[in-house]
């Protein structure tokens, strides 16, 4: 796979942002992924949320990035 080029317009909004995060966190409590001590995502502290979040929208951002350039036909 190439390098995908992401660019401003690949950026979700903060409720797209959040949606997505949420629905993670929630497949990873389906599955374990988390300790029992974090029962779901309003309850991850602050910074930890933050980053939680980052993380899902550079997921987001690579995914409209490749979105884009398979439908510009440059993937």
């Amino acid at each position: 796979m190439s390098s995908l080029r992401i660019t401003d317009s690949d950026r979700p909004t903060d409720e797209e942002v959040e949606a997505a995060a949420r629905q993670l966190h929630l497949s990873g409590e389906e599955h374990g992924w988390w300790p029992e001590s974090v029962s779901n995502y309003d309850s991850l502290d602050p910074i930890g949320k933050d980053e939680f979040d980052a993380i899902v929208e550079r997921i987001l951002m690579a995914a409209a990035a490749a979105k884009r350039e398979i439908a510009s036909g440059s993937a």
